[in-house]
């Protein structure tokens, strides 16, 4: 039983850590999103006063687009591979540790109360 409250423990961390990987990732393309947007705008803006070429600003914005594509993957990548690591080191406390632990804790109460 015990056992069993452990792996169910561990699924939810698990899920807390994932919201935690998609919120952080939605924030990543927002963020990303809204530099395409700028970058969009004054490539425009520079194409309209015709301080580059139509096909000049196409590219730049392009590459651009592509070039944060990238990152966001790289940057999901490291994340998920981050919070693997992660999940493979952290154990929830056994049973027996916890009683152990309690015991340490009653005994050192014990102590403090003789302090008074």
């Amino acid at each position: 039983m015990a056992e069993e409250t452990q792996n169910q423990n561990q699924e939810e961390k698990k899920e807390e850590l994932d919201s935690l990987l998609k919120k952080i990732l939605y924030q990543g393309v927002a963020k990303a999103s809204d530099a395409i947007d700028y970058v969009s705008k004054t490539v425009a803006g520079l194409v309209g006063e015709n301080k580059i070429s139509n096909e000049e600003g196409k590219n730049i914005v392009n590459n651009f687009k592509s070039n944060i594509d990238s990152k966001v993957k790289d940057m999901e990548t490291r994340l998920r591979e981050t919070i693997s690591g992660a999940l493979q080191n952290v154990r929830p406390a056994s049973k027996s540790e916890v009683e152990e632990l309690r015991k340490r804790v009653e005994a050192l109460e014990k102590i403090v109360a003789g302090l008074d």
